[in-house]
C-alpha cells in the first residue's frame, strides 16, 4: 500500500508539471526546444547571418518572391522585397544577433514564428531589441520567409490590450 501511494505522489506531481505547461527539461536544466523551434532558430540564424555577410544569394534563396516587412513605426506603408533585400544589403556590417524567446505556431503550410531578436551595439549605435513576427510558407521541401512583422521594443512602451502585464507569471501553452 505504502508504495502505492508513493507511485500515486509521483503521478501527481509530474502531471501537474505537464498540465502547468511546463516544458521538459534538458540535462542543464534549460527547457527543451520543439522540433518547430529547432527548425526556424536554424532558418532565422541563416537569414541573420547572411545579413551580417551581405550574402545577397543566401538572403533571396531563404525569403520568397512576394516578402515583404511590416514595421511598428509605418504600420501601412510595406517594405516590398527588392527594398529590403537592398536595405539589408547596405547596412554596415551589424554585431551578430541573438534570437530568444521564440515561439512556433503551425497552421501545416504556414508557421507563424515570434521572437525576440537583440541586434548588438555597434561603434555609433547601442543595442536595440525587437519583437518580430515572422510568417514562413512551405515551397516544396523548403521554408520561405513570406512576411516579417517586427517592432521595437520600448521599456515603459503603453501595455498592448489583453496582453499579461510584464513581469507577470503567464500560463504557458502546453507544448
Amino acid at each position: 500500500m505504502k508504495r502505492f501511494l508513493i507511485f500515486l505522489g509521483l503521478c501527481a506531481a509530474l502531471g501537474s508539471a505537464s498540465a502547468d505547461g511546463q516544458a521538459p527539461t534538458g540535462g542543464r536544466g534549460g527547457p527543451v526546444p520543439t522540433r518547430n523551434v529547432a527548425i526556424f532558430t536554424k532558418l532565422e540564424n541563416a537569414l541573420a547571418d547572411a545579413v551580417q555577410h551581405h550574402d545577397a544569394e543566401a538572403m533571396s534563396r531563404i525569403v520568397s518572391d512576394d516578402f515583404e516587412i511590416r514595421s511598428a513605426p509605418v504600420p501601412g506603408v510595406p517594405t516590398a522585397r527588392d527594398a529590403a533585400l537592398q536595405a539589408w544589403s547596405q547596412l554596415p556590417a551589424p554585431a551578430p544577433a541573438a534570437i530568444g524567446q521564440m515561439a512556433v505556431h503551425d497552421y501545416g503550410e504556414l508557421m507563424v514564428v515570434s521572437f525576440v531578436s537583440k541586434q548588438g551595439a555597434g561603434a555609433s549605435s547601442p543595442a536595440q531589441s525587437f519583437f518580430v513576427v515572422d510568417t514562413w510558407k512551405r515551397a516544396g521541401t523548403d521554408w520561405k520567409l513570406a512576411v516579417r512583422y517586427a517592432a521595437p521594443i520600448v521599456e515603459g512602451a503603453p501595455a498592448v490590450p489583453g496582453a499579461a502585464a510584464p513581469g507577470a507569471e503567464a500560463l504557458r501553452k502546453k507544448m
